[in-house]
């Protein structure tokens, strides 16, 4: 029903003020998926979200930074980006030239961590780790503290307590999943991500270092040795396989879930008569 209602809802936006036998197109943009390509995706998304209208036609665009998404609807190369609720709440806090116009419900979404194959035993430990944290109401705590309101103040970034003689762990974070991933302005990384990492590190005995990387670099940091973990792939609870971790990634149990994309678009305004059928 709730799809439903989400496709129905879709049409009378993109068709108001249309008519029969108009063909639209509608761009959005999306972070990069790395285990599937930008038509493979459209084709999911289609099937799950998209109205059966011969006179729509969906285009997802793949971006492998939030700047980079932001730059295109600033540009109008796509007309809405579609975020996880908290991460559009915080965008939309910080841009107030922003809208939402549109929101899905999408169950069994969620971000786990990304390991390589022979990195199963520490899998194994990030696992532990997070079941005793959500056990302790460690996790429920640290989400709260980070995804209500997000945007409205910048959080701080957590300190990581060292271990003398302990080995390593190296962290890729990208920064493109505020508040969630999220990576200050001066290139500090700050809040959830350094809050459940610092948490992960105390329980393991492990130093924790963070390794900045691009959303679409989080597979190349892994496979390369840059990094140990990837802070966050997407994942679809519901699936075997997954559109955002390829084959050779294994991946944690999920850390933070949600149940809604939003689309966000910019406040409507100066648009030309050329571009009216073409959003």
């Amino acid at each position: 029903m709730k799809k439903f209602l989400c496709a129905l809802l879709l049409v009378l936006i993109l068709c108001a003020g249309s008519y029969a036998g108009e063909r639209r197109v509608l761009r959005l943009g999306l972070l990069s998926k790395l285990n599937s390509t930008e038509e493979m995706f459209t084709e999911t998304w289609k099937k799950k979200f998209a109205p059966n209208n011969e006179n729509l036609e969906v285009r997802i665009k793949f971006y492998d930074t939030l700047t980079a998404m932001q730059m295109a609807l600033e540009t109008r190369d796509i007309a809405n980006m579609v975020l996880p609720n908290a991460v559009a709440e915080y965008v939309l806090n910080q841009n107030k030239g922003y809208e939402s116009i549109l929101v899905l419900h999408s169950d069994n979404m969620g971000l786990a961590f990304g390991f390589r194959e022979d990195s199963k035993e520490l899998c194994g430990k990030f696992n532990e780790a997070l079941r005793v944290m959500r056990n302790n109401w460690i996790l429920q705590t640290i989400e709260g503290m980070y995804t209500t309101s997000p945007g409205t103040e910048e959080p701080d970034p957590v300190e990581f307590e060292h271990f003398d003689g302990a080995d390593t762990i190296r962290v890729a974070v990208t920064g493109d999943l505020p508040p969630i991933d999220y990576v200050a302005a001066d290139g500090t990384p700050a809040g959830f991500n350094t809050a459940v990492l610092a948490e992960i590190g105390a329980y393991l005995k492990k130093n924790i270092q963070l390794v900045g990387v691009e959303t679409g670099a989080r597979t190349a940091a892994l496979a390369s040795g840059r990094a140990d973990v990837v802070f966050w792939y997407e994942v679809d609870t519901s699936k075997k396989i997954q559109d955002d971790a390829p084959e050779g990634v294994i991946l944690s149990e999920p850390y933070y879930t949600w149940d809604k994309f939003v689309h966000i678009r910019k406040v409507p305004g100066g648009k030309s008569r050329s571009e009216n059928w073409d959003v």
